[in-house]
């Protein structure tokens, strides 16, 4: 009878504390359901969309709310040659240059993280990308940044930082890509990236 007793106690404790887990674990993934993410993004050679992609994958995949966005020019770019090239440093030489985009079906009010990629040309941020993020707003938001180069950062990012008035920063991540995007993007810094980035979500 005492055995029946202490075995009744037990088994009470046990599934009091598996209860208990239960909940614990539960309750963390309605906190991580409830931020809502959004990826925005420019690519022209199809490098940053790989990156914005796996971005998203991997945040979904851990049960937050993501969406996903291409800023789209209301008049694309050459695709690829000197014509492109010209123009690109035409832009990022004309400080005033802002050239128009198609409205985004998102508002980064509705948001908790704000993502944003872009490739880099000439060593700074494209143009199309300061038009959106100088018409938004950013207040108390927490933003982070993914661009995507074949020679180096420049001032990508602070130009970016610039245009996003009143948001929150932390850690961003520039990766090096020599050829336009064919399914061979390296992930491995866009997923040690990913993983501080869901640290500082559940902080």
């Amino acid at each position: 009878m005492i055995v029946l007793k202490r075995l009744s106690a037990f088994l009470v404790g046990l599934f009091s504390l598996v209860a208990g887990l239960f909940n614990s674990v539960e309750a963390t993934n309605k906190e991580v359901a409830q931020k809502k993410v959004l990826i925005v993004y420019f690519s022209h050679t199809g490098n940053t969309k790989l990156i914005a992609e796996k971005v998203r994958k991997e945040l979904a995949d851990a049960n937050y709310q993501v969406d996903l966005y291409r800023i789209e020019p209301m008049k694309e770019y050459p695709e690829y040659g000197d014509e492109l090239r010209d123009l690109a440093l035409n832009e990022a030489n004309d400080d005033s240059c802002r050239p128009g985009f198609k409205v985004l079906d998102a508002n980064v009010q509705d948001y908790d993280w704000i993502l944003i990629g872009t490739p880099v040309w000439w060593y700074k941020a494209l143009k199309i990308m300061l038009s959106f993020l100088e018409k938004q707003n950013f207040s108390d938001k927490e933003v982070r940044f993914f661009i995507t180069h074949g020679g180096g950062p420049g001032t990508c990012i602070s130009d970016m930082k610039t245009a996003c008035k009143g948001a929150n920063f932390g850690e961003n991540v520039d990766i090096y890509c020599n050829s336009p995007g064919n399914g061979k993007v390296d992930y491995n810094e866009t997923i040690s990236w990913i993983k501080k980035i869901k640290k500082e979500m559940e902080d």
